[in-house]
């Protein structure tokens, strides 16, 4: 049964976002979905103050008409809805979820390219943005993401908190349409000294309670399928992304929760860093509770 029913791709219309508008089209074919194509252009925004002016005018009807051509130039797919649309916002970030809402899209699809992280402290990053504040799932892509499409292969890195029921299970639904096998990986990050004591140093996690709660979460959330089990200590980060190369995934599925300060920096520090490097497309499912 499909996951998908409105598949919405946020393109700069970049060479950067071509994967990600394979991605999207053949998720679509896939889901039998509907497919929108959105582009924010931020440039044709910054003369809207200028409106009345004919020069501005015309600068932001150029600029309006360019990026409607190039969505145009996207080929329609036998059977399949395409809706294109072009906006213009400061904010690309702000567009992207207002459409979002407005059409009701499951799925918001992003390319992305790897930066480094003071070009994302001064420039931020519209993907971040979006990971940060959707209400529903996201997939990113980043230009050189290897993988199948649709994934044959997903690891779904999982903290068994509750929260990381949805993006589990959505994982599992995903994995159940499409055939593919799904690896549950938990990662119990090493122990750092106490702020009361420099000197005093926890041991590191024992795996064996690891695997033990890994069991007890399974047996707690019934899935579509029976996922193969990996449990691992080290840096939640690297480790991931070591576990995605090691087993050739084509999707690696995470869980993120609320839209708090808290929950935002989490996010910052787990998501933010796979998306950057991981070997292949990242789905961020946001737990709603």
């Amino acid at each position: 049964m499909a996951v998908y029913k409105k598949i919405l791709l946020a393109t700069d219309l970049s060479p950067k976002a071509a994967r990600a508008r394979e991605a999207a089209l053949q998720l679509a074919r896939d889901h039998g979905a509907e497919l929108h194509l959105l582009h924010v252009n931020v440039l044709s925004a910054l003369h809207m103050d200028y409106r009345g002016l004919k020069e501005a005018d015309d600068y932001v009807a150029s600029v309006m008409a360019t990026c409607r051509e190039s969505l145009d130039a996207i080929p329609d797919e036998p059977g399949m809805t395409i809706e294109r649309a072009v906006r213009t916002d400061e904010s690309p970030a702000t567009a992207v979820l207002a459409y979002a809402e407005e059409h009701a899209a499951d799925l918001i699809v992003m390319g992305t390219d790897k930066v480094d992280t003071l070009q994302r402290f001064f420039v931020g990053s519209v993907v971040l943005k979006v990971l940060h504040h959707a209400e529903v799932p996201v997939l990113v892509v980043g230009r050189d993401s290897a993988g199948a499409t649709p994934a044959k292969r997903i690891l779904v890195a999982t903290d068994l908190s509750e929260a990381a029921d949805g993006a589990v299970r959505h994982a599992a639904r995903l994995a159940a349409m499409n055939g593919a096998a799904m690896t549950l990986l938990h990662v119990m990050e090493p122990q750092m000294a106490t702020p009361y004591d420099m000197g005093q140093v926890i041991g590191d996690p024992d795996p064996e309670h690891g695997r033990a709660a890994l069991a007890g979460f399974l047996e707690r959330t019934p899935l579509e399928v029976a996922p193969d089990t990996d449990v691992r200590v080290g840096p939640a980060i690297r480790t991931i992304v070591d576990a995605a190369e090691a087993g050739g995934a084509d999707l690696i599925v995470l869980g993120a929760t609320g839209h708090s300060a808290l929950g935002r920096v989490l996010l910052g520090s787990t998501a933010d860093r796979v998306v950057q490097h991981a070997p292949c497309p990242v789905l961020v499912h946001r737990h709603k509770g």
